[in-house]
């Protein structure tokens, strides 16, 4: 019986070579299906995303926010949007910090991914749209004396 093996056969060198190559083959797995690419510019984000490559980019002007450009998905590209800081002049838009939501987008279109929320889903979407009916309305309100006047053809002193 050689030193290294066990009565029923067990070799810890074997063990061993089977758990470095099953790391390697993890790791394998992982790079190709979960790494990002990362950008530093917008022009860089863009060309990812006329190609629909995979990528990560923060970027943005008043709202910063993070993209994560998944692939092609049921043919579109999707594209992971969380917004790390909001506008500091607009208290709501703080209170969105942290979420999330995903688009859809055309494959082959360079486009920011937040201007039409109509082709995303989730809860960053929604606040956003909660927030633009709050504005919405309190202009409405602000202004509803002004637009009854013009309605009436009444001149605005």
């Amino acid at each position: 019986m050689k030193k290294e093996m066990m009565s029923d056969g067990f070799s810890w060198r074997g063990l061993l070579i089977f758990l470095v190559l099953l790391f390697i083959l993890s790791w394998g797995v992982w790079f190709v299906f979960f790494s990002y690419e990362s950008c530093d510019s917008k022009i860089c984000f863009d060309d990812k995303l006329k190609g629909c490559e995979r990528v990560r980019f923060i970027g943005g002007n008043e709202m910063i926010f993070r993209y994560v450009i998944r692939g092609e998905s049921s043919g579109a590209c999707e594209v992971d949007i969380e917004l790390l800081q909001g506008d500091l002049d607009n208290a709501d838009s703080i209170k969105l910090e942290g979420r999330g939501m995903t688009c859809m987008l055309p494959l082959g279109a360079v486009v920011v991914p937040e201007s039409d929320i109509g082709v995303c889903h989730g809860l960053l979407k929604e606040g956003l749209q909660d927030l633009i009916i709050r504005n919405l309305h309190s202009y409405l309100v602000e202004n509803l004396g002004t637009l009854n006047l013009e309605m009436l053809g009444i001149p605005n002193v």
